[in-house]
């Protein structure tokens, strides 16, 4: 049963019971999705009072673009293995650069050979310069030695498991030499996430966070898939969530786009089993 199926008669106790099963398959916590289809039951136009719930936690994990009156940004890109940080920085570097920003990308992920040649396409593709070296630390500080005005710096790194210390305190390392060159650097530190993690989302957001402050969200993977929930988790429980920056719903360059609460409650309506 999906959730239209769900609104097609009064919502009793059963059909609360059913909807709050069809959210916590979407990756809404049991606790939220019950407090959510609970209320249903009152309501005189259910179906409206769930958009309208799913709307309010979704609207906190917006957040305005990033400001193009900073004339030199820098973006670090962080998150596990396969999350799909590699392809979201080939994207962003062609959007950017199609938006007429001088782009420059830097290679700090040093252990797989198939991401630097990943990056070289993209970069290829986007105009944009691109740093290698064999120590993500020292790509880093020649990446943003490189930036000049107009420029967004795009720095990938290698996945990590957010249990590993010993590669956390790497990434820290990384945004302590970045400062050496320019105070305010990295301007924005984004975790990469899989749309189809569930729960586990919310435990890297914690790690990550503590290595290096994040001030974003990406979520790719999220075509073809009934997960995403755990978003309207963490909005629920977390008093200053952080904001989704982009959504990436497909494998165009045209797919990863700006996070929209709206699109992001519509399209949970859609790929709710």
């Amino acid at each position: 049963m999906s959730i239209r199926d769900i609104f097609r008669k009064k919502i009793d106790e059963s059909r609360a019971a059913e909807l709050a099963d069809i959210m916590i398959r979407a990756d809404v916590a049991p606790n939220i999705a019950t407090e959510i289809a609970g209320k249903l039951r009152q309501s005189d136009d259910p179906k409206k009072s769930l958009e309208e719930s799913l709307l309010y936690y979704a609207k906190k994990l917006e957040r305005p673009p990033i400001s193009c009156l900073v004339s030199r940004i820098s973006i670090l890109i962080v998150g596990v293995n396969g999350a799909g940080k590699t392809t979201t920085i080939g994207k962003l570097a062609k959007q950017f650069a199609d938006a007429g920003h001088n782009v420059i990308i830097g290679a700090c992920d040093t252990f797989r050979a198939a991401a630097n040649e990943q990056l070289d396409a993209w970069a290829a593709r986007a105009g944009a310069n691109i740093v290698h070296g064999t120590e993500p630390a020292a790509v880093a500080y020649k990446t943003i030695e490189a930036l000049g005005e107009n420029g967004i710096a795009l720095l990938d790194t290698a996945g990590r498991l957010h249990n590993r210390s010993d590669l956390m305190a790497e990434l820290a390392k990384i945004g302590r030499v970045m400062k050496k060159i320019d105070a305010g650097a990295p301007t924005e530190t984004w975790l990469v996430l899989d749309g189809t993690t569930g729960q586990n989302a919310l435990a890297q957001i914690e790690f990550f966070n503590r290595a290096t402050p994040l001030t974003g969200l990406v979520i790719t993977k999220m075509d073809g898939t009934s997960k995403g929930g755990f978003l309207i988790s963490y909005a629920a429980n977390e008093p200053k969530p952080l904001g989704v920056a982009y959504i990436g719903d497909g494998e165009k360059i045209e797919d990863l786009k700006p996070f929209d609460a709206k699109e992001y409650v519509e399209k949970i309506f859609e790929i709710a089993p």
